[in-house]
């Protein structure tokens, strides 16, 4: 999360919003953004956090988790969000799509992602070649 705000500057000023999704309780959620508001004041206070760059959700009972068949029931701890990221259009359209191999460090890098979204904001196609359209 602190690298996807570290790269806000890149998608902010095209109104991008990044959303994250996931099956921890809201209280998680909340002490996630003042660790990494925290983080970012100290390293890169020339960041405006407000409005704050990325969202996060909480699906503690996973019905978005599953509705979007990101799901991974028999996880030993539980079940977890799986690694994927997509990229929504201004129609709401899915123009993008990251699906990772299972681990949770599969990831597209914050770099790869403000620029598809940037791309995709701008009408033009995503640059990174590892991925999947819908």
């Amino acid at each position: 999360m602190t690298a996807f705000v570290y790269e806000s500057e890149r998608y902010v000023p095209e109104k991008i919003q990044i959303l994250g999704v996931g099956v921890e309780p809201a209280e998680e959620g909340r002490k996630l953004r003042e660790r990494v508001t925290r983080d970012c004041q100290e390293d890169r206070p020339h960041i405006s956090l407000d409005p704050y760059p990325l969202r996060l959700l909480s699906d503690p009972k996973g019905e978005l988790i599953r509705a979007v068949g990101a799901g991974q029931e028999g996880h030993w701890s539980g079940f977890v969000a799986a690694p994927v990221t997509f990229v929504v259009d201004q129609t709401g359209k899915v123009r993008w799509i990251y699906t990772g191999d299972g681990s949770a460090s599969d990831r597209p890098s914050p770099v790869a992602l403000a620029k598809t979204a940037v791309a995709i904001a701008k009408g033009e196609e995503p640059p990174n070649s590892r991925t999947r359209k819908p």
